[in-house]
């Protein structure tokens, strides 16, 4: 019974570990005193390790330099090629300039700058759509006073902001 009973304790302490939802979160935000947009990407460190890993080999979590130039430029590739930002139907590329790491997320940084005036904003981010199926990415928009929020998926990966 003692046997039946450590196992089940390890077995629940093993799965708390991970988590079942699969979440990033965007921040875009309009800087008016200097015509950019700045933009945090939060990530889940565990599900940005297990894609670099499984896309091209590295373990992140084996104590890697994350300011590396070669961990960087991938950092920088996978970002750009997930995160599509447009402008009155122009597409503008944004600049990676770096991350944090916390306990359980890494946040990444990046901005745009010389924005013209704008009216309307298309965001598409199909960050770790690759990776997990039921993957959903948050975006919040914020301009001045005015803040809009979406919940983009696999099936729906973009959307659209007039101000």
């Amino acid at each position: 019974m003692k046997k039946i009973s450590l196992l089940i304790i390890c077995f629940f302490l093993i799965g708390s570990n991970t988590h079942k939802y699969y979440v990033s979160t965007s921040l875009y935000e309009f800087k008016e005193d200097t015509s950019s947009l700045q933009i945090t990407i939060k990530i889940f460190k565990d599900d940005f390790t297990n894609l670099v890993n499984e896309k091209v080999g590295i373990d992140l979590g084996l104590n890697q330099n994350l300011n590396s130039k070669e961990i960087k430029e991938l950092i920088n590739r996978y970002l750009i090629s997930n995160v599509f930002i447009y402008f009155d139907d122009n597409k503008y590329e944004p600049f990676y300039l770096g991350l944090e790491e916390n306990k359980e997320m890494f946040v990444f940084y990046m901005e745009i700058e010389n924005l013209p005036s704008f009216k309307k904003i298309q965001l598409e981010n199909t960050i770790l759509f690759d990776l997990f199926e039921k993957q959903q990415n948050i975006i919040h928009v914020k301009k001045g006073i005015k803040k809009r929020s979406f919940i983009l998926r696999k099936d729906s990966p973009n959307a659209a902001f007039e101000f």
